[in-house]
């Protein structure tokens, strides 16, 4: 399935989606919490460590739905490909400028 970014139905599901997403991070972050402790528990942690980073990444992504950039990368300002939101809807770099961060 194709997600046409300027298709106000189809942002709806992705902010949808978005949303449950952050809800569920935000209970396992919840759950987490009394253990994320280096000295507790290494393992909870950085999972929980993990979670917060894909809750700012979520968030940032449903700001860009509301200012209208979602979808364009926020590095070279270019599309970035249907099939990369697909599997990652919270993505704000395109592959190429995601490849470049990445071995930086």
């Amino acid at each position: 399935m194709k997600i046409p970014t300027t298709d106000p139905i189809a942002l709806g599901g992705v902010r949808r989606e978005l949303e449950r997403q952050l809800e569920e991070r935000l209970a396992v972050l919840q759950e987490l919490q009394p253990f994320a402790l280096p000295s507790v528990d290494p393992v909870a942690y950085q999972t929980s460590a993990s979670h917060r980073v894909a809750i700012d990444q979520i968030t940032a992504a449903l700001n860009r739905i509301d200012a209208g950039t979602y979808g364009l990368c926020t590095r070279c300002g270019r599309p970035i490909a249907p099939a990369r939101l697909e599997v990652l809807p919270y993505a704000a770099a395109c592959i190429e400028c995601q490849s470049h961060a990445d071995a930086a």
